[in-house]
């Protein structure tokens, strides 16, 4: 894996995170410029693959994912663009999100907790993951996707902010057997990608 230190871009008051990421993935800014270069990048290793069908459907998730990126604080994205064969069919969005009405995140933790299954990826206990359920995945724009989230405390706000991480991964709306699998695999490797999430540095 390639050492990726990230600033996110457009936030000051969020420190500097570090995490591990395979090689020939990149962090982009998530705004219509980052997004589009992403778009393009994919779907040209998509197309020389001769995957147009992964091609559409990477297409139009991050089309969605930039259309919430513009109602949310989104900071980045990160997608592998370059493989040495097929770039895998996922992307990861960063967003801050804020306790509500200005209190802290543990309404929101307990709700995740109690509604959607939620876990601490890590021993430490500083990350809740929680994924989609089979039985509630939904198909927008003509396709289906899992996803699994990831919230971190940003520290120096007493748990009123934190860091949120969702991957999203393409599948057919039927999926087979052996397309679960691949979802399966995915989800583990979105885990381990996470999983290697530290701070640098406190806000100052």
């Amino acid at each position: 894996m390639a050492n990726l230190e990230s600033v996110s871009p457009g936030t000051t008051d969020l420190p500097p995170y570090r995490l591990l990421l395979p090689a020939g993935w990149e962090e982009v800014s998530a705004d219509r410029e980052g997004v589009g270069m992403l778009i393009e990048r994919t779907s040209s290793a998509l197309r020389a693959q001769h995957r147009p069908e992964l091609d559409v459907q990477m297409r139009t998730l991050l089309e969605r994912a930039l259309r919430g990126m513009q109602t949310s604080k989104a900071v980045a994205i990160y997608l592998q663009t370059e493989a040495a064969e097929m770039p895998l069919p996922m992307s990861i969005t960063a967003s801050i999100v804020d306790g509500q009405f200005g209190g802290t995140l543990d309404r929101q933790v307990t709700g995740l907790f109690r509604d959607h299954a939620a876990m601490f990826l890590t021993d430490d206990h500083t990350i809740v993951r929680w994924e989609t359920a089979v039985g509630r995945r939904r198909t927008v724009d003509g396709v289906a996707a899992h996803t699994v989230s990831y919230l971190i405390p940003v520290p120096g706000t007493n748990r009123k902010r934190g860091l949120q991480f969702t991957t999203t991964i393409p599948l057919p709306a039927n999926a087979d057997d052996a397309e679960e699998m691949i979802v399966e695999r995915l989800v583990q490797l979105s885990d381990v990608l996470i999983s290697t999430f530290t701070w640098l540095r406190a806000p100052e």
